[in-house]
């Protein structure tokens, strides 16, 4: 019986015009094949500039649903230009010449492989493991050409374009004016600023981002003096192999340098990884802008409270920064979506109990103290600058890895616990990491609205909108 839902797939691994005559031939050459056999074409799975090798990464979403249609029955067979075309990993040839046994689906190539033997299997695999080795023996002698560049001094030239380089230039031609910045900044780490001295000055001075062209921020601005790159290092699979033959906006040692002033420097943390004093900080957004709200303590006429707002430093979700506009009392809202949080609480039925969490409490206290006592020893220049980033390096580590145990412990804690409202209603300072473990299993954000100037009580209830776990939002 002659198959009347025929899947074409063609691929090709490079276009670089974008025109797609690769792929036209093929198909053509696949249709005057199934008009020849008496087939119907139902579909074509065009895959453009992918790559079916060993070494690529790359997902190839139209062999996946080709493969998924022709299990589900959609397609009744599948004809391609040539083996390599369909695949150059022999592992994947398998799987695909199982399905067709399992599926019954016909297969044909305009090069005339039979799979309905045993020996024309045969062939086809043989094939299929000579297009794989031919794969992998250009991928050695790119790999060889690629060291051999390195080697001379001539670094990778793909990638986005780099804060302080010419776009298109491969790496080879400096933009003045950017790199006039870099070293403005390199002098202020030297005289012991901080990146955020550096934000501030590049966004007064306009300057925007190479790629989104968006505010800077401290972690972009990070990221910039991290590259080696900017320092002229070439380096090949994570190595580095030598100096640039090519201008660059600081020397080596100066980039060495300014990696030691970074490795010593708290810096602005990743959201979650650093010990948190409020119950919702991190899951508050600013309803105008998207950025992370903060929490902290202020004091008016002489009366202390805790409020949250949109700082005007923080990078919103447009890429700019924050638009200070939203400032609202924390406390208000804390009620409010600890009333959220109990009534999830109450619906759920109780787990078996786990082991007890880990208290690294003490030895958290005790390293925080040596930090202190560190940057009291450095600041009164009892300690070389050296001396102090390397014990303040090895300090800070320790600390972080001490955090890490104890938030994934109070998480684990909490999701087994027996009885999460007596964990909830815990409100000890020793307990916050739990309560928040339970938190992130109720609320995934909150988006906080300004309620204009003065004092209104209560706020509207719609001043702040809750998104749930697995919901859009109430």
């Amino acid at each position: 019986m002659k198959p009347k839902r025929v899947g074409i797939y063609v691929r090709i691994s490079k276009d670089r015009k974008g025109q797609e005559l690769g792929i036209q031939r093929q198909e053509k050459a696949c249709r005057e094949l199934c008009e020849r056999m008496g087939w119907t074409v139902h579909k074509v799975y065009p895959e453009n500039d992918t790559s079916a090798s060993t070494t690529s990464r790359k997902k190839r979403p139209q062999y996946a649903e080709m493969v998924r249609d022709a299990r589900d029955g959609v397609i009744d067979a599948i004809v391609v230009y040539s083996i390599d075309r369909l695949t150059r990993r022999i592992t994947e040839l398998t799987a695909f010449l199982e399905e067709q046994k399992e599926h019954g689906f016909a297969f044909a190539t305009t090069e005339g492989e039979d799979t309905s033997t045993a020996n024309g299997r045969m062939i086809l695999t043989i094939k299929g493991a000579v297009a794989q080795q031919e794969t992998e023996r250009m991928a050695e002698r790119v790999n060889t050409s690629l060291l051999q560049r390195r080697e001379k001094g001539k670094p990778h030239a793909g990638g986005p374009r780099v804060f302080g380089f010419e776009e298109g230039s491969n790496f080879q031609r400096l933009v003045p004016e950017e790199v006039e910045l870099i070293r403005l900044g390199y002098d202020m780490l030297m005289n012991r600023q901080t990146p955020g001295d550096i934000v501030r000055l590049w966004n007064a001075k306009g300057s925007r981002t190479s790629g989104a062209q968006t505010a800077w921020s401290i972690q972009k601005v990070k990221r910039i003096y991290r590259s080696e790159r900017v320092g002229g290092i070439v380096t090949y699979k994570g190595q580095d192999i030598g100096d640039s033959v090519y201008p660059h906006p600081l020397t080596r040692e100066e980039w060495e340098n300014v990696q030691t002033i970074l490795d010593g420097r708290s810096g602005t943390k990743k959201p979650g990884t650093a010990k948190r004093k409020h119950l919702y900080s991190g899951f508050l957004k600013c309803g105008g802008c998207g950025s992370t709200m903060r929490v902290q303590w202020a004091t008016i006429q002489g009366r202390r409270f805790r409020r949250t707002f949109c700082h005007s430093g923080a990078v919103g979700r447009n890429g700019e920064l924050g638009c200070g506009k939203v400032n609202r009392s924390y406390s208000w809202i804390e009620e409010r979506l600890n009333e959220v949080v109990e009534a999830a609480l109450n619906h759920r039925a109780p787990k078996p109990t786990a082991a007890p969490a880990e208290d690294l409490s003490g030895e958290i206290n005790v390293l925080e103290e040596r930090i202190r006592g560190l940057r009291k020893r450095w600041k009164a220049g009892d300690m070389e600058d050296e001396d102090y980033f390397d014990s303040l390096a090895h300090l800070r580590s320790q600390l972080q890895d001490l955090r890490v145990r104890e938030a994934a412990s109070a998480v684990r804690e909490a999701r087994t616990e027996t009885d999460a409202l007596a964990v909830w209603r815990d409100d000890s300072e020793q307990n916050l990491e739990r309560r928040r473990a339970l938190v992130s299993t109720v609320i995934q954000e909150v988006k906080v609205y300004s309620v204009g100037r003065g004092r209104r009580k209560p706020p509207e209830i719609d001043s702040i909108k809750i998104t749930p776990i697995g919901a859009e939002g109430l």
